[in-house]
């Protein structure tokens, strides 16, 4: 028994010392808040690009409740990150109050910041890559109007990097990455910026840094 007990008490040891803790900080840019504060995730994905688990959410965006939105909620607001996490909204819970593990919704969940925020998270010492997506509703300019492009305007942006296995010290900056659909369709990350003019303003950067 003190065998198993020292044991279980090792792997606990060991399993904390693997579980790399980083802070993940994202600058506001100047069209923040420009018409209204954006929606915005964060996830990981293994070194393959399989969903690992979301990190950070907007509310309306987590549990699918928008303003005058359809009841499976808006998947072109954050198209990429619905699909990767298959349309991982808020957890729901059985007749009698019980949250199944499996459907728990593992990030941390929070009101549209008023600007940049900032939070600590575990990448589990792995490989990885870490995925950014943030969305303005009614970002309209000359190429995504009102009649081309719905309650979005401009489409989400998708910023990126990897994680080496191991990260224990230093800063690793997300870059750009392009867009998610425009209609929500497929959740495909599309090259290049062609059309955007304040999308790219949204944030103005986005830094892991190991602790």
């Amino acid at each position: 028994m003190k065998k198993m007990m020292m044991f279980v008490a090792m792997m606990t040891v060991l399993a904390a010392a693997f579980a790399q803790e980083v802070i993940v900080s994202v600058g506001a840019g100047g069209h923040w808040k420009a018409k209204s504060t954006p929606q915005c995730v964060v996830w990981l994905e293994d070194a393959a690009g399989n969903f690992i688990r979301t990190l950070y959410v907007t509310n309306r965006a987590g549990k699918r409740s928008w303003l005058f939105g359809p009841k499976e909620g808006r998947p072109e607001s954050l198209p990429v990150w619905y699909h990767a996490s298959k349309h991982q909204g808020a957890a729901k819970a059985d007749a009698s109050g019980a949250v199944a593990a499996s459907e728990k919704l593992d990030a941390v969940t929070s009101a549209t910041p008023k600007g940049g925020f900032v939070f600590t998270t575990e990448t589990g010492g792995k490989a990885c890559r870490i995925r950014a997506e943030f969305n303005t509703s009614f970002d309209y300019n000359d190429t995504y109007t009102k009649k081309n492009s719905g309650v979005n305007g401009q489409p989400s942006v998708v910023y990126g990097a990897d994680i080496p296995e191991g990260f224990a010290s230093g800063e690793i900056s997300l870059s750009l990455l392009g867009t998610g659909s425009l209609d929500g369709s497929d959740g495909e990350i599309h090259s290049g910026t062609p059309g955007l003019t304040t999308a790219p303003e949204i944030v103005k950067s986005i830094e892991v840094t190991a602790k």
